[in-house]
């Protein structure tokens, strides 16, 4: 109650009635605030603006939040950005209270507003390739979930989806896919239509997006036919959409649509994937269309992303396979990410070493010179150690995938060693990503490098517990029974091995 009294009597002489009324909101803030915030709350623009900040400009935002960082209340981070002292939620909860009585759903309007743009602010960010907006992120998850929160409870379905779109690009970058399933699936009966999978009246604008993001689940979970389903339906949509748009001259073309054709990209794009995932030479169809349209609306990063797994397909489709088409098209890709995406242009370098390790193979089963097949192995493995250094900390599925190939590409060369500490340091990385299906790859990969080497009771450890990981997932029946072969192998050679009695 002492300090109570003592923050209410310092506070009410320290700021005048309109600033405390501005301070109250930080309320609504989970621990974090961003001055720029408080800022889009009181967009003069906006119809959903709350007067008590209508005008805020950054500058006097700033020296508010900063005297009330002078007098204890909060501790200033530099660059407008500012944590809230962990004791002290609850008074600015009774602040809250006492200044917006009977504006509480006003209140809660602007700072949803105001949190959806800045979650389609970083994810528009992220995906033009600027990574660095995962540290923003990270800070502002609790503030992202908590307007969500606030937009579900009152029915302000676009926002629902803009906060989360900031939350998709953070849990997908750090690994974080059991969080994110759950939020799409809380939201799937708020816009999904149970019977048809179709939008649920009123709530077609943002059907699309969230039904992509139940194909991305599906697509995790190896759920190949749901995916397919669901992401025709969406791309049937949404060329629906956008064919009075294409049959315009693109100059003329607004803003708003070529934000729809920017949408059908995706969807074709994904569809793509889907298919490719499937075996079928026809996803490069649907890649081309998709880079074609990129280009018209001038997205180099919607182009790049469609010229990199056209590599893919040359890369991995038996009936199509060309490892000189795939190397052009990664090569390109990695020439359209721009030079600050480090991200983008390290996953083009992990493929070209892949590419790389490819023509090893082709050139091992061809019985070609030793030398020749130890240059592609050393260019590969140039290629994926490139692509770890650029690769930033928190980009866990990616350091997964990097420290596996380099496990593949070690062993391939003989060198064991190496090779179990870069598989090692994959399956760390999918454990944290809490992703068995991935760590099992990586044990399983071990195993063989054990078995090959001829150490087949350590083989057999690594085999089972890759069966482990592979029996822990759906549809992972594939890889159980491949398991059980190399299982059989290793068992095979074990008595050869035994010490002589």
């Amino acid at each position: 109650r002492s300090l109570a009294a003592s923050l209410a009597y310092g506070f009410e002489n320290a700021f005048a009635e309109a600033e405390r009324k501005q301070l109250a909101l930080l309320h609504l803030f989970q621990g974090f605030v961003d001055v720029n915030t408080l800022q889009f709350m009181g967009d003069p623009e906006a119809e959903w603006r709350l007067l008590e900040v209508n005008g805020l400009t950054r500058e006097v935002g700033i020296a508010l939040l900063d005297r009330a960082a002078e007098v204890g209340l909060l501790t200033a981070l530099g660059g407008g950005y500012y944590r809230i002292h962990p004791a002290l939620p609850w008074f600015f909860r009774r602040l809250f209270e006492q200044c917006y009585p009977a504006r509480r759903t006003a209140a809660n309007r602007a700072f949803v507003e105001a949190m959806g743009r800045l979650g389609n602010y970083y994810a528009g960010q992220y995906e033009g390739g600027n990574r660095d907006v995962i540290g923003a992120l990270a800070e502002e998850e609790a503030n992202l979930l908590h307007a969500r929160s606030l937009a579900r409870s009152n029915g302000w379905w676009a926002r629902v989806t803009s906060t989360m779109q900031g939350l998709k690009v953070f849990y997908e970058h750090t690994g974080r896919a059991a969080e994110w399933s759950r939020l799409v699936e809380e939201i799937v009966p708020d816009f999904i239509d149970p019977a048809t999978d179709g939008p649920l009246p009123g709530k077609e604008e943002r059907w699309s997006l969230v039904t992509q993001y139940r194909v991305l689940l599906a697509e995790d979970a190896r759920q190949w036919e749901q995916a397919e389903r669901l992401q025709s339906r969406r791309v049937f949509w949404n060329r629906q959409r956008a064919a009075a748009i294409l049959a315009k001259p693109q100059q003329a073309w607004t803003a708003g649509e070529k934000n729809d054709v920017r949408t059908l990209v995706s969807s074709l794009h994904e569809l793509s994937e889907i298919q490719r995932e499937q075996g079928a030479a026809k996803s490069v169809d649907g890649y081309l269309e998709a880079l074609s349209l990129a280009e018209q609306i001038q997205n180099s990063q919607a182009a790049a992303t469609c010229a990199f797994n056209l590599g893919h397909a040359y890369e991995d489709l038996p009936g199509i396979r060309d490892l000189a088409l795939a190397e052009r098209w990664y090569q390109r890709s990695l020439d359209l990410y721009g030079k600050e995406d480090r991200m983008g242009r390290a996953r083009c370098l992990v493929q070209l070493g892949s590419v790389a390790h490819e023509r090893f193979l082709d050139a091992k089963e061809a019985d070609r010179p030793p030398e020749e097949c130890l240059g592609h192995l050393s260019q590969s493995e140039q290629y994926n150690r490139q692509a770890l250094e650029m690769f930033p900390a928190n980009a866990v599925r990616e350091l997964a995938a990097t420290h596996n190939q380099l496990g593949v590409v070690y062993a391939a060369a003989g060198h064991i060693d190496p090779a179990l500490h870069h598989y090692r340091e994959s399956i760390r990385y999918r454990e944290v990503m809490q992703d068995p299906f991935g760590a099992g790859q990586s044990r399983f990969n071990a195993a063989v490098a054990r078995a090959d080497e001829g150490r087949f009771a350590e083989a057999r450890d690594w085999a089972q517990s890759a069966l482990r990981d592979y029996q822990s997932c759906e549809n992972a029946d594939a890889q159980v029974v491949k398991t059980l072969k190399l299982l059989e192998q290793i068992e095979s050679g074990l008595p050869a091995t035994s010490p002589p009695s």
